[in-house]
């Protein structure tokens, strides 16, 4: 009888141990699936980086006025290529901002629309008013036929464009468009929608974005700021902005 019961308090301290041993694998293997995934986290964000850096470079070293690769002039009498650095770069894009300038004032429209260059690309601004009655995305004619000039411009060169929509802070709420999300996304699909329709247009190289309120360029709280909040940039990227906005999936509207 004493023999039995020294056997059953053996049986006990290995089952104890045993129980000791599963929860010590089952935090070990816890703590291995944790390193696991930081170092899959640290491997996505050395790959942006990476991105970030190549595309940096080529730039750097890029030999195109709005991209890698040389291509036809958007301007009349401005070449597509341009000498190695920075400075030049930069040198040619005024140029190429001041010539659309040119054009946008003898067409009259100087206060409505505009035309700035940046690192990013080059970007033209519309006014909402000239293209879409108050609280509208639907195009009017004049739009249609400004759009379709500009969209014989954007043919000549084969960068990725960003159509962008923006409104002011008034909010709205009718069945088609419950807030701003919408009316600015839907604007800028319809400018995108009219661009395509362009003859040599490629529609994959457009793509569109919609910022709501929220990036605006004026104050709210006069009409005169409204208005200039309300309004639709098209952007021409530059091919190796494009690059990290298609592997990153992010807009660059705040052009």
């Amino acid at each position: 009888m004493q023999l039995g019961e020294e056997e059953g308090e053996h049986g006990s301290e290995t089952g104890g141990l045993l129980r000791w041993l599963i929860t010590y694998a089952d935090l070990i293997t816890l703590l291995l699936a944790f390193f696991i995934i930081l170092y899959a986290l640290n491997r996505t964000q050395e790959v942006k980086f990476t991105l970030i850096a190549q595309a940096l470079s080529k730039e750097f070293n890029s030999t195109s006025i709005v991209g890698q690769s040389p291509g036809p002039s958007i301007v009349e009498g401005i070449s597509g290529t341009r000498a190695q650095g920075p400075n030049t770069e930069l040198q040619q894009l005024s140029r190429l901002q001041s010539a659309l300038q040119q054009a946008i004032d003898q067409a009259g429209l100087g206060h409505q629309v505009s035309i700035t260059s940046s690192p990013v690309g080059v970007a033209i601004s519309v006014q909402a008013h000239l293209l879409f009655p108050t609280g509208s995305a639907e195009l009017n004619p004049d739009a249609v036929t400004l759009l379709h000039q500009l969209g014989q411009v954007l043919t000549r060169v084969p960068n990725a464009i960003e159509v962008a929509g923006y409104t002011d802070s008034t909010p709205i709420h009718t069945p088609q468009f419950p807030s701003n999300w919408q009316l600015s996304a839907m604007r800028a699909a319809n400018v995108a929608y009219t661009l395509a329709s362009v003859p040599g247009m490629d529609p994959k190289r457009l793509f569109v974005t919609g910022w709501s309120k929220y990036h605006p360029v004026a104050t709210n709280a006069t009409p005169e700021g409204r208005q200039q909040n309300r309004r639709v940039n098209i952007i021409i990227l530059r091919s190796t902005v494009a690059e990290v906005v298609q592997q990153s999936g992010v807009g660059g509207g705040g052009l």
